[in-house]
């Protein structure tokens, strides 16, 4: 049996596995999709992991947002945004890498 949530925007499935719980993210309007494919022992492990990488992603989407939005509009060089594009989606990488490891 699925188990469903809903946090900052995000529809938190958990699936049961024979070992275990995966988890996956999904904006309502389905067309962004998370998951680690990682096997959490616990239902909690997994819901608290699905959370804790929905925030991750939610604080990306909306610092890309900001970033875009200051780029078209003001002076925002585009080296400058390219440049603070990547550390955005390189710190949201490791942060959801050190997710997995404390669960």
């Amino acid at each position: 049996m699925k188990w469903k949530d809903s946090y900052y925007g995000w529809l938190i499935e958990l699936i049961p596995l024979s070992k275990g719980y995966i988890f996956k993210c999904w904006m309502p309007n389905e067309e962004i999709g998370i998951s680690n494919n990682h096997i959490y022992p616990s239902l909690s492990q997994a819901m608290m992991a699905a959370r804790t990488r929905a925030k991750i992603e939610s604080v990306k989407l909306s610092l890309l947002s900001f970033l875009k939005q200051y780029y078209d509009n003001y002076n925002l060089t585009t080296q400058e945004y390219m440049e603070l594009k990547n550390s955005v989606v390189n710190f949201t990488k490791v942060a959801s890498q050190l997710e997995m490891q404390d669960f």
